[in-house]
């Protein structure tokens, strides 16, 4: 058995894991990742997510080495379309009209995993694919972890960063609340008659939501959440019928949607564990929260717990006043979101005429109350409702 040392050993190598490790070295922190997958720049498997960046998590990305990254593939949210299916509540949102130059960007998931990867590779960065962490020792000075291949790395803190299923979380002894929507998103690039300019649509239905996110020219990405069931009919469907589905059901807006790629399917779960930390461990990213993807909060969420915890961390990266402190930090962004993207998520299943006139009703204050409508949007952008 092999024994290496590092300062911290983050579990998990994926959108979250990899921009911590660039953020850690940037501050002069050696770090090494572990991750059981393959390593992403070798394997060519099918991910057609786009992902919709809030501006503050773009800003932290492009600072970690990316900004080359988001001039080449990143497509500007400036302005966002929300409507519910059969009811007539619109909310509008117009970065120029607020004083803004955008709200975001949309970037494809596995070009950025990619661009991730290739800046990790660098320095003070050990990349070891194929070789999760499959157990871990906590001693009061460090931790010692094991990993696939039997070796056995010893760190100041171990970062659970390893997904909503993460073995590591209930390994330590963190407990996971879990709630099945009972819904799947079925997620496609597809083109489009009109490019959208950047444009993003989200559209609420009675039994789930399609969201369309712009890239550029006539491309675009589009997430469709149906229950389980529909979504295994949808899934067998032809290219063809299932474009006139989608088109049936977002509309006209951009002309006719066509040029569907590969269809992924993914179940919709809401995971939040109980607690954040325990001795010399961290949870972080979808590990710590898993949330629906009504308002595409998901990642975002996950980049601000790695741009506060470091911030947090100090001499001894595995000190516990430190780690507690962090973990109150992230309290109020954490639950305020996960229930926000809940109770969002379970009223679009409210079919009653009380529930359909709310929503409405809702909808068209967020498009004239300004005080609201500024609060929406700093939220969105992920300033959790106060500029800084």
């Amino acid at each position: 058995m092999s024994e290496t040392a590092t300062s911290i050993h983050i579990a998990g190598a994926g959108l979250v894991g990899l921009s911590l490790a660039l953020a850690l070295k940037s501050r002069g922190i050696a770090v090494t990742l572990s991750e059981r997958g393959p390593d992403p720049a070798t394997t060519n498997g099918p991910d057609e997510r786009h992902l919709a960046l809030a501006e503050r998590s773009a800003q932290f990305l492009a600072s970690l080495g990316l900004k080359r990254f988001f001039e080449e593939h990143g497509e500007v949210i400036a302005r966002i379309h929300v409507s519910s299916a059969g009811e007539f509540g619109v909310t509008r949102l117009v970065a120029h009209d607020q004083g803004l130059k955008r709200f975001g960007v949309v970037v494809p998931a596995r070009k950025l995993l990619l661009a991730l990867r290739d800046a990790a590779a660098q320095p003070g960065i050990e990349l070891r694919f194929g070789d999760g962490v499959t157990s871990a020792e906590d001693s009061e000075t460090d931790i010692a972890a094991t990993t696939a291949t039997g070796s056995r790395i010893h760190s100041r803190l171990l970062v659970i960063a390893d997904g909503a299923e993460s073995s590591l979380r209930s390994a330590s002894g963190i407990d996971a609340e879990v709630f099945d929507y009972e819904q799947d998103a079925v997620v496609a690039a597809i083109d489009t008659e009109r490019a959208a300019n950047g444009e993003a649509f989200e559209r609420l239905l009675r039994n789930g939501l399609v969201a369309l996110l712009p890239q550029r020219g006539t491309r675009a990405g589009v997430v469709f959440v149906q229950p389980r069931e529909r979504a295994s009919e949808l899934m067998a469907l032809g290219d063809d019928d299932y474009l006139s589905e989608l088109q049936t059901t977002f509309g006209y807006r951009l002309g006719r949607l066509r040029r569907i790629g590969p269809r992924v399917r993914w179940p919709l779960r809401r995971v939040m564990a109980q607690a954040l930390i325990a001795p010399r461990r961290v949870v972080i990213g979808n590990a710590a929260q898993s949330v629906h993807p009504i308002g595409a909060q998901g990642l975002n969420l996950g980049l601000r717990d790695v741009a506060d915890l470091v911030d947090s961390l100090g001499h001894d990266p595995g000190d516990a006043d430190a780690l507690a402190r962090y973990a109150l930090q992230r309290m109020p962004d954490r639950l305020g979101v996960c229930r926000q993207t809940h109770l969002l998520a379970l009223g679009t299943q409210l079919r009653s005429p009380l529930a359909a006139l709310a929503r409405s009703a809702a909808l068209a204050a967020a498009d004239r109350l300004l005080p609201l409508r500024d609060h929406l949007t700093l939220r969105g952008m992920g300033w959790g409702g106060a500029a800084v």
